[in-house]
């Protein structure tokens, strides 16, 4: 399918064998359609420019994009941007912005300035959860604008740069984003945090104060993965890698280090609470290089006193180990249950458990025949 579209003739070069115009040059169709709308010229009706199917979604894209963000007014943009959610709850047989507390249209498209008026229900037209979902693409993209300089800030302790970098943002709004309570509260966090950070020098100020967006985009953790049994080791060992770079940022922001050995007094110490043992093993074995030798250090040490903490738990549960049967059967479960990685780490072998095997049979055997409890002192296996 062939679309005409007006353009001037010189941008038109060297005809096909078959007719068919190309572009050398290849213009934009920003600068095919400025340049008619400026000249007044036109190509012969017979002239047509073959638009491939790219081509023809872009110009529906940024149509579609046009028609909510062309209007000068807000109340403009606001009746603007109320068709445009009807027509998507049309289009993707939903009723509302929010589905289970997530975006469910795509607001991508969309300028700052009518995500702002959606944001602040301007005109009484929009809903809580279409209010809700606009505010949250306006501080994804804050979040994504001021991200570099988060970076740049752990790096060098200049968090009063960071602040400039986000008031500099929050100036870059239109008027009527300025004249909302949102712009500015936010505004006022960030010139108080700004000022608290010029007198905290190499860590970022704790401002207190829930309008203030960069104190929450600092706050923020890396989303990490649902780790379940068939998780990959490699995805359990990035996903460990974002919890520990989660609380090297937390303490570049308060001005220190994160430290991995128990007897330093210094610096914030690792917490590997949210760390379950599989991870633990992951960061231990350190499969990918992707952990320093603190980190594979104390990964292992917490693995270690977690194991035998709970093979103390065990043998308490059977009777302090007095009944070695049970205590024996007790440890052969609980080794079979951990994953691969977790064996590795402690250095549990196949041959380990298959002595644990066979000391329950042995045990088993030996109370059949005298009728008692036999204790193997198992505690040895610790």
């Amino acid at each position: 399918m062939s679309t005409t579209i007006g353009a001037s003739a010189s941008l038109l070069l060297n005809y096909t064998r078959s007719g068919q115009a190309v572009l050398d040059s290849q213009p934009s169709l920003a600068q095919l359609l400025s340049e008619d709308a400026s000249t007044g010229s036109q190509l012969p009706a017979s002239a047509t420019v073959a638009l491939s199917d790219e081509a023809k979604a872009y110009l529906a894209r940024t149509s579609a994009s046009a028609s909510v963000d062309s209007g000068t007014t807000l109340a403009t943009r606001a009746a603007n941007a109320r068709q445009w959610f009807d027509q998507q709850y049309q289009a993707l047989g939903i009723s509302s912005a929010l589905i289970d507390g997530k975006v469910a249209v795509d607001l991508s498209g969309q300028g700052r300035a009518t995500l702002s008026a959606m944001a602040s229900n301007a005109q009484g037209l929009f809903s809580s959860d279409e209010s809700t979902a606009a505010a949250t693409a306006l501080q994804s993209r804050f979040d994504t604008a001021i991200s570099p300089h988060v970076v740049i800030a752990r790096h060098t302790g200049n968090y009063a740069a960071l602040y400039d970098a986000a008031l500099k943002y929050a100036d870059e709004a239109g008027p009527d984003e300025q004249a909302t309570t949102a712009w500015k509260d936010q505004k006022q966090a960030l010139l108080d945090g700004a000022a608290a950070a010029r007198k905290t020098p190499g860590k970022a100020p704790d401002t207190g104060n829930a309008n203030d967006p960069v104190k929450a985009l600092l706050g923020k953790t890396t989303p990490g993965g649902s780790l379940t049994p068939q998780t990959t080791i490699a995805a359990v060992a990035a996903n460990a890698r974002s919890l520990l770079d989660d609380q090297a940022n937390s303490a570049k922001d308060k001005g220190t280090e994160l430290v991995f050995d128990a007897s330093r007094k210094d610096g914030q110490q690792v917490d590997f609470a949210k760390f379950d043992n599989r991870s633990l093993a992951a960061v231990a074995l350190n499969q990918g290089a992707a952990f320093s030798l603190g980190e594979v250090r104390a990964a292992k040490a917490e693995l270690d006193q977690r194991n035998r903490a709970s093979v103390l738990d065990t043998l308490k549960a059977t009777s302090g180990g007095s009944d070695g049967a049970s205590a024996s059967l007790a440890l052969v479960n609980r080794y079979a249950a951990m994953s691969t990685e977790e064996k590795a780490a402690l250095g549990i072998s196949d041959r380990f458990t298959s002595q644990l095997v066979q000391t329950y049979q042995s045990i088993q055997a030996t109370q059949g025949r005298l009728g008692g409890n036999v204790s193997q002192g198992l505690v040895g296996y610790l």
